[in-house]
């Protein structure tokens, strides 16, 4: 986008440079020739007083007597009465549709023509001071297309970086304050989506845990009631088979309907999927850079399944939260330890040497809100003056 903004800067200036440009050169030709055709007519003035002087004094006009008043680029031509025109022109005279100027005599005409060529346009008189000229206007209109480019494809392009972070599960976005109309459209569009899908994860976690206490309340009261009937021992024994039969159908409808809790808690946020290495690799990276600026470190441990792979998004937002805590509370460095379990549960683990100013707990409750929405759960054990430790337990999705 910044590209096209800056060749469009750039040919949309030349183009107007270009049309003023020709309409100036069209303008200065109009009065070039004005003046050399006022020139051209004191110039045949001047010489036919000469001539009607020489004729009252009966000396001829020929070609020798015009020579001495023709310039290297003009033509003069007298035209007697009842005689023959004597014309002489100089060297460089050319005729191409110059000036010219007639002045009528006592007994003939006299006719000085100017060359077209004397008549030069903006371009002719100094092409490379032209040339010059628009290199200068091509350069100066491209560094002020870049800088309007940015200024224009700024906001869009923190508005693509929100949208990639939508699409990955992340609610907080950083949206650009800007005064373009469409700009803001999309800005509070996005806001407005990343508000109704946090609120819609909400209520689908809701409705999951209502779901899985409904459902599995009453298959776990059954699976005793039958169990204690397989005990009993005066059932019989095709009676206690029944009761088995029924013990292991309770369990398979139970393991449904846990799949369906699980299934349910990951279908609103799938997103793009990174094995574990690379989400510890990545947040490691921005931990360290983050606290590098207070002159503090990062160490980062990998632990469990690493080729689990999760959906960063939440992750992320999460993780930003929780570095924010430590970076307020914390003095020294911090430790990161993530840990894929068998059951695909990702457990992390943040803690700090300790504890730097009085207690803070809006982020943790925050990034709680986050975990517990996403279906995991968030433990802190902050004590004051002993140090900063938090673990949270997330589901894979």
């Amino acid at each position: 986008m910044r590209d096209r903004l800056i060749l469009g800067f750039v040919v949309v200036t030349l183009g107007l440079v270009l049309a003023a440009g020709a309409v100036r050169s069209v303008t200065l030709d109009g009065m070039q020739r004005e003046r050399e055709g006022e020139h051209i007519f004191r110039e045949a003035t001047t010489l036919a007083a000469v001539i009607e002087a020489r004729e009252q004094q009966g000396e001829e006009i020929d070609a020798s007597f015009l020579n001495d008043y023709v310039s290297a680029d003009t033509q003069l031509a007298y035209a007697p009465d009842g005689g023959d025109v004597v014309e002489v022109g100089g060297p460089d005279f050319e005729a191409d549709g110059g000036v010219s100027s007639t002045i009528t005599l006592d007994e003939g005409d006299l006719t000085v023509r100017q060359s077209a060529s004397r008549i030069g346009g903006i371009l002719s008189e100094d092409p490379w001071s032209v040339i010059v000229l628009f290199l200068l206007i091509g350069v100066v209109s491209a560094l002020s297309g870049l800088v309007i480019s940015r200024s224009l494809s700024a906001p869009f392009q923190r508005l693509a970086i929100a949208a990639g972070a939508l699409g990955r599960g992340r609610f907080d976005l950083d949206l650009p304050e800007t005064r373009v109309p469409e700009a803001r459209a999309i800005s509070e569009a996005l806001r407005s989506s990343a508000v109704a899908l946090r609120d819609r994860l909400e209520r689908e976690q809701a409705f999951s845990m209502h779901a899985s206490h409904v459902l599995r309340t009453p298959l776990t009261v059954l699976r005793l009631q039958l169990e204690e009937l397989a005990l009993d021992a005066q059932l019989s024994e095709e009676s206690r088979a029944a009761a088995v039969r029924g013990m292991a159908a309770v369990d398979k409808v139970n393991e449904v309907a846990g799949e369906l809790v699980t299934l349910s808690r990951q279908g609103l946020i799938g997103g793009e999927q990174i094995p574990l290495r690379d989400l510890a690799t990545d947040s490691a990276q921005h931990w360290s850079d983050e606290l590098a600026v207070l002159g503090r470190g990062v160490t980062a441990a990998v632990e469990g399944d690493l080729e689990l792979t999760f959906t960063p998004g939440p992750i992320e937002q999460i993780l930003d939260l929780l570095l924010r805590h430590v970076v307020r509370r914390g003095a020294g460095d911090a430790r990161l330890v993530l840990e894929g379990d068998a059951r695909g549960h990702l457990r992390i683990i943040i803690s700090s040497a300790r504890q730097a100013i009085a207690r803070e707990e809006t982020l943790v409750e925050e990034a709680r809100s986050v975990v517990e929405a996403l279906g995991g759960r968030l433990e802190s054990d902050v004590s004051d003056g002993a140090g900063i430790d938090l673990s949270l337990l997330l589901p894979r999705r």
